[in-house]
Order: structure tokens, then C-alpha cells, then sequence
């Protein structure tokens, strides 16, 4: 199985996401409102995927994981996005050690995502 980990040097955050979630939905006020929600509700993803992979739910770990991953996707967060990717594909085939390794990439991921969004925001 090929298991691509997000690549370090990807921006935090791809603009191009927010712009067509803006055009698309003819709001951009809307918009920044979520990527807004989606700063305020960032850190608890975080935690509770942790949390969650420290025990053996495997149901609880994957809506946790691709809620991160498609909110991440919608706001841009590729890497935070690619990396929830990988953790699912870690857990769908019962890797859970390899889960909780890639896992431990998300705190720092999540910050610089936070911090682009916050850049974004303030424009």
C-alpha cells in the first residue's frame, strides 16, 4: 500500500478552496464565517481524534478523522486535510500505531493552519 504523508514544504493553506467555496455559494461573507468556525472548533478536532486513538473504536476514530479531513479540505488546510487522509487510511486497514504516529504531526499542522486562516481573515 502506498502511504504518502503530506509533504512539509505544502502552504498551509490553499486560498483557491476559500475563493470557490466563496464563489460557489455567491457568499463571501459566509465563507469567511466558516473558515472563522472552523479556527474556533480546530482545537478540539485535534484532541479528540488523540483521544480517540488511544483506545480501539475504530468508528469513533474515523468520523472524528474525516471530519477533519473534509472541513480541512473545504477551507483549504491541505496539509491538515492530507494528513487526516493518511490517518484514516491508517486505521482502515487496523494500523492503529501507525495512526497514532501520523497523528502526532497534527498539533503543529493545525497551528500553522490557524495561523494562515487567521492571515486570511484579517484581509
Amino acid at each position: 500500500m502506498n502511504r504518502l504523508a503530506p509533504r512539509p514544504g505544502d502552504p498551509a493553506l490553499d486560498r483557491t478552496a476559500l475563493r470557490s467555496l466563496s464563489r460557489a455559494l455567491d457568499d463571501d461573507g459566509f465563507t469567511r464565517k466558516f473558515a472563522g468556525r472552523y479556527r474556533e472548533l480546530l482545537p478540539g478536532r485535534v484532541t479528540r481524534i488523540a483521544a480517540s486513538l488511544g483506545g480501539h473504536d475504530v468508528d469513533l476514530i474515523l468520523d472524528r478523522v474525516l471530519s477533519l479531513k473534509v472541513s480541512s479540505a473545504t477551507v483549504g488546510a491541505q496539509e491538515l486535510a492530507e494528513l487526516a487522509g493518511l490517518i484514516e487510511r491508517e486505521v482502515r486497514v487496523f494500523d492503529l500505531p501507525a495512526a497514532r504516529t501520523a497523528a502526532d504531526a497534527l498539533p503543529a499542522a493545525a497551528l500553522r493552519a490557524d495561523a494562515a486562516l487567521a492571515a486570511y481573515l484579517i484581509l
